[in-house]
């Protein structure tokens, strides 16, 4: 058991390196080009799309499984004021159960499950955007695949990652013939890109002998952590380039909650504004109204899981030995 004088030295570790992080916004703060304030946008008489999935998974003796549903939402304004909503497929669609084509690495099946759901949530804001035209769409998390989800060329998987990047390659192009904007909000994102930018494009123009220091605490620090300190609500940084023409900002669009990440192509003035309209109402959470509509529509929970599973080993005839004894414990 950790003694309660090594959870105090924790603790006072974790309170002096926020204080460092604190002073550190409270300098970046005065230079004023890492900022800016923004306004929100007039929702008018726009059509907001957002999508969200959801994921849970089961490991067997037999194949490794993937429940995954995907809701698309679609608010429709007039005048400003929400009068509408659309859901696609449907309110409540039935999950899809996807299984591994042979026995995976705990790797690979990580990697697996995660393509398997940013191809199904593409897939499904492509067809949303084809048949609902929104003026904007959300995805929720990145319009990027996460280094980390990239499997090695000669991986059984290797075909869901090539196909996942067709995907968003089309979901650009039918985002530009149906004249909407797409973009990516990351909840939590865990990227150090903006950090990154600021010891290389403005700590290296300061001649300071603390320079060092800050630059070795901004390697510790993600950019939402920083960011909270420094931005306040209705506040955005700057753009940074990431890659394949994909391109982000940090809004704060509530007092109390960390900022969240937005990616996108273009239009970033556009997006922006509307995010913070549709984002600003509650002073502890930031995220956009229509993602968390979809959120709520996609969540998947074990009950599900364990319904499918326990209705295949049943057909299968072999409960007792489908499970892993760590899932079939009788205590």
């Amino acid at each position: 058991m950790v003694s309660i004088n090594e959870l105090d030295n924790i603790v006072e570790k974790l309170r002096s390196l926020e204080a460092e992080k604190k002073k550190l916004a409270d300098l970046l703060r005065k230079i004023e080009k890492l900022y800016f304030k923004i306004s929100p946008g007039d929702l008018k008489n726009l059509k907001i799309g957002g999508e969200d999935g959801g994921l849970t998974k089961k490991s067997s003796h037999l194949m490794d499984f993937v429940f995954l549903r995907a809701v698309a939402v679609v608010f429709k304004y007039n005048g400003g004021k929400l009068e509408d909503v659309v859901y696609h497929p449907r309110t409540n669609p039935t999950p899809e159960i996807t299984y591994s084509p042979e026995s995976l690495s705990d790797i690979e099946f990580r990697i697996f499950w995660s393509l398997q759901r940013m191809k199904k949530e593409v897939k499904l804001s492509i067809d949303a955007i084809k048949k609902h035209s929104p003026e904007l769409f959300l995805m929720d998390g990145s319009l990027m695949i996460n280094p980390g989800d990239v499997p090695k060329k000669d991986s059984s998987v290797y075909s869901d990652y090539q196909e996942l990047k067709k995907l968003l390659k089309e979901l650009y192009e039918v985002g530009k013939e149906k004249n909407c904007m797409i973009a990516g909000v990351v909840e939590d994102s865990r990227s150090s890109v903006f950090c990154d930018y600021v010891s290389k494009n403005i700590l290296d123009e300061i001649e300071n002998s603390k320079v060092p220091d800050l630059k070795n605490l901004l390697k510790r620090t993600r950019d939402t952590n920083l960011l909270y300190y420094m931005l306040e609500k209705g506040e955005r940084t700057i753009t940074v380039d990431l890659e394949d023409g994909v391109k982000c900002f940090y809004l704060k669009t509530a007092e109390y909650d960390r900022p969240i990440r937005i990616e996108f192509l273009e239009k970033e003035k556009e997006i922006g504004e509307i995010v913070y309209a549709i984002s600003s109402q509650n002073q502890f959470y930031g995220l956009p109204n229509v993602l968390i509509e979809a959120d709520q529509r996609a969540k998947l929970s074990e009950n599900d899981t364990d319904y499918y599973t326990n209705l295949i080993a049943s057909k299968l005839g072999i409960q007792n030995i489908f499970f892993l004894r760590r899932d079939n414990r009788p205590f």
